[in-house]
């Protein structure tokens, strides 16, 4: 089969990609392993796919955002926002996220299929790229033994998360043939597993809460909802840490502070006063209306007080360490819980080999998206960089073309 653009994943870059070549004088074959297009976009969200924000900043993809900053030069954040409009879709806000009017993450998937569909756009489903070489343009094998050739390439099969929804990291081997370096893979925005006595009673509860990781002599801090669980502690504030947990985690641990209204310096003073309104409640009472019980009771405990101790009665010490204790939390931290329920990756093709301009890693071949070095905070980041990279892609071809070509130099 041959045709003038082979786009390798229909997902949320290789969709856009399609979209943005309906149309044209290009002919496009688009190559899905799964039974069915964009599936994992069906889950972004809880379902309601966040697929931008009116807030984007380089800087909210860590290492990568200086990349980011060249690629969103190129092709400007409003250039998606636009893109969705003219397929149809409006959109709306909650604190920035921005979500399908419809709150259903089926209608951003419906409005890119009804976008592709069109007569120089050919769909294959069931079909794996096992191979691919480059020549005088480029040569794909299927897994049935099928030959596609083609001019150009765009290679967007998402990365090694979330490996139910089809994206389990096979295609990175793809990358290597070709001689292009990929960076080790760890999972990020995910759930952190850590190792403390109070987690099975405190599983289910949810409290905002400053997380801090602590590694190496590294913190990174965010604030948000935490939520316990008997393995250890989700929330968005925890996806955001998690991408700095080491493959083999150790002396890592989190501290949690459960007051973060309340500067730390401010919460002894705090405290004092809140003891000497009630000073003979029992230890186990003296944060109701503040604290989850179970929460208390677990901090009571680490600090070595008696939840049966009269409030007022507390010593110096004792108050110090509860001060301790609702600022500085200690749970060590075992590891992740894995590829499985990431939700996206970190590592991938090495940005260095990518022009952020065109994102051709190869004249001609363009990496797109999660395969791609580079992960976002939570908040619809990681799904607007994809959809910016299927766009840039196909408008670089598009450029091409006009101008006569693919260039053979890298840094053109």
């Amino acid at each position: 089969m041959q045709s003038d653009v082979l786009i390798i994943g229909a997902g949320a870059a290789g969709l856009a990609a399609a979209a943005r070549l309906r149309d044209t004088a290009l002919t496009v074959t688009l190559a899905e392993r799964l039974p069915r297009i964009g599936k994992k976009l069906l889950s972004t969200g809880n379902g309601r796919c966040n697929f931008s924000n009116t807030d984007m900043q380089p800087t909210y993809y860590h290492e990568a955002a200086p990349f980011v900053s060249a690629l969103y030069e190129r092709t400007p954040p409003h250039t998606v926002l636009r893109f969705f409009e003219d397929i149809g879709l409006m959109s709306l806000s909650d604190e920035g996220r921005l979500y399908p009017r419809t709150n259903a993450a089926s209608s951003v998937l419906d409005v890119l299929r009804f976008a592709i569909n069109s007569p120089n756009i050919h769909v294959l489903t069931d079909t794996e790229i096992t191979g691919i070489t480059a020549g005088d343009g480029f040569t794909a094998q299927t897994q049935s033994g099928e030959t596609l050739r083609t001019k150009y390439v765009i290679f967007a099969p998402g990365g090694a998360a979330a490996p139910h929804l089809g994206t389990d990291g096979r295609s990175y081997a793809l990358l290597k043939k070709l001689n292009l370096p990929v960076t080790a893979l760890r999972p990020s925005l995910v759930q952190l597993k850590c190792r403390h006595p109070a987690l099975p009673s405190l599983k289910g509860i949810r409290t905002q809460a400053t997380v801090s990781l602590h590694h190496g002599g590294e913190t990174h801090s965010e604030t948000g909802e935490l939520l316990f669980a008997d393995y250890g502690v989700s929330g968005v504030c925890v996806f955001q840490l998690s991408r700095f947990v080491p493959e083999h985690p150790e002396n890592v641990f989190l501290t949690i502070s459960f007051l973060p209204e309340i500067p730390a310096a401010d919460t002894s003073t705090w405290l004092w006063e809140r003891i000497s309104r009630f000073p003979d409640l029992p230890a186990e009472n003296l944060f109701t209306g503040v604290l989850q019980r179970m929460i208390v009771l677990a901090i009571l405990k680490d600090a070595g007080i008696s939840r049966e101790k009269r409030s007022g009665d507390l010593s110096p010490a004792e108050r110090n360490r509860l001060t301790e204790e609702l600022t500085a939390f200690k749970l060590p931290v075992v590891g992740t819980l894995g590829m499985e329920h990431a939700q996206v990756t970190r590592g991938g093709l090495a940005l260095g080999v990518v022009n952020p301009n065109t994102l051709e890693a190869l004249p001609g071949f363009y990496a797109c998206g999660e395969v791609l070095d580079c992960d976002g905070i939570c908040g619809g980041y990681n799904l607007h960089f994809a959809f910016t990279c299927g766009i840039t892609a196909a408008d670089d071809i598009l450029t091409k073309e006009h101008t006569g070509g693919i260039t053979h130099d890298p840094s053109a």
